[in-house]
């Protein structure tokens, strides 16, 4: 089979790469294909909470960010696809003592709003009334962002994987045993379980994974994969919802417009909003249409690296969940007595400087990576499948700063 462009890979990125590239190419004379070894989304950003928000301290990441809710809040009207967005709002909390964070967190709002993202400052009073039975000193402050929430990991790979189709992009589910073929320092092609994809363009969009296969062909990174861990707790009570009827097809499966009816997730009441506890490091968000709260760690510099990426126990170990409760408690009394309802656990990859690697492989013509997203794959996802596809196709690259993901800074 022979195209313009491989992205190996089915998760946000590969989705949103394949989407943004198929809508530059001729689906005749330059074919865009997607290969997973799996299902779309069934690796670790389709099992990601899929917080969305725009409190990033690097100018370059909030950009992106601000672009990626822009777009979740228009693409239903736009394109009829839902990607189960809510729209909680986003709480960042500092405790008064934790004096050096509340001089970043200022530092950061004012280069947020000058990039036009809608947030502002909070005191411990504001707080309290954001979020109900909060437990916090009064001399706390935070950022409050109302566009921020959380999307639905599943469902928001699956629309853009449906997009990328609608502009003509192929798709193929468990192609297997991946090898890049090289010829003069250029790319020529993969061979696959699934045969051989002719092509001088190859994007790895392969997470955990991506190490393995450029060490397989010489290329040594700096990249570092983490075990990422949450903890699922019963949901505080709210608001009555009528489970009369399923108001949310979570398969994934369903491809029914949306367009002229608003998405059932967004009309389901939460009980607060999504929290970024910056002093007690850990993240929460309650999500409704599972009946269930998240918690993690916030921040990769507290995760546990891995020896290998086979085996992989996708349940969190007893000792995060007993760390998630007892962190959570002080910070909201309301869950102390809450059911613990499971967990989950998957891959992230984290770089030295905490910056993904996005760009051209140096030394091997046509060869593409996106890795080392720590997490935050939903808010740069768009960015990058547009940035990518702008390199492709040779147009100038204003989707992103490539000097800032660039591979060869390290």
């Amino acid at each position: 089979m022979k195209g313009k462009v491989l992205i190996v890979g089915g998760g946000a990125m590969g989705t949103c790469i394949a989407m943004q590239a198929a809508s530059r190419m001729d689906p005749l004379k330059e074919p865009v294909i997607l290969i997973e070894k799996g299902q779309l989304g069934s690796g670790s950003s389709g099992r990601a909470g899929a917080i969305v928000h725009q409190t990033y301290s690097d100018r370059a990441l909030a950009g992106m960010a601000r672009d990626a809710v822009r777009l979740y809040h228009h693409i239903q009207s736009s394109t009829g696809r839902s990607v189960g967005l809510r729209r909680t709002g986003v709480l960042a909390v500092v405790e008064g003592t934790d004096q050096e964070r509340i001089e970043k967190l200022d530092r950061d709002l004012e280069m947020q709003i000058g990039l036009g993202i809608k947030t502002r400052r909070v005191n411990a009073e504001e707080i309290r009334q954001l979020a109900p039975g909060i437990e916090v000193a009064d001399d706390a402050v935070g950022s409050f962002e109302p566009e921020g929430g959380y999307i639905d990991p599943a469902r928001a790979i699956h629309t853009f994987g449906v997009l990328a189709r609608g502009r003509g992009a192929t798709t193929r589910m468990g192609v297997r045993d991946l090898q890049i073929e090289i010829e003069n320092g250029k790319v020529r092609g993969a061979h696959t379980s699934a045969g051989f994809f002719e092509t001088p363009n190859v994007v790895l969009a392969t997470g955990s994974w991506t190490a393995r296969i450029l060490g397989g062909l010489g290329v040594e990174l700096p990249l570092t994969v983490v075990r990422s861990q949450e903890t699922f707790l019963d949901i505080p009570p709210m608001d009555h919802v009528d489970e009369s009827e399923d108001v949310f097809d979570h398969s994934g499966d369903s491809d029914l417009e949306t367009r002229f009816k608003p998405d059932p997730l967004e009309l389901m009441p939460v009980p607060h909003p999504v929290i970024l506890d910056l002093t007690r490091r850990f993240h929460l968000h309650c999500e409704p249409h599972a009946e269930l709260t998240r918690i993690g760690r916030l921040g990769p510099e507290a995760l546990t690296p891995v020896k290998s990426l086979r085996n992989l126990d996708k349940q969190a170990t007893p000792e995060f969940i007993a760390w998630s409760r007892e962190a959570l408690a002080p910070r909201m009394p309301i869950y102390k007595d809450m059911e613990t309802k499971g967990s989950i656990s998957h891959y992230t990859t984290v770089t030295q400087d905490s910056r993904p690697i996005v760009g051209p492989v140096k030394g091997v013509e046509g060869l593409y990576m996106v890795v080392g997203f720590s997490g935050s794959d939903f808010h740069l996802a768009p960015s990058i499948g547009e940035g990518i596809a702008q390199m492709i196709t040779g147009e100038p690259v204003t989707a992103f700063d490539p000097a800032f993901f660039a591979p060869d800074r390290f």
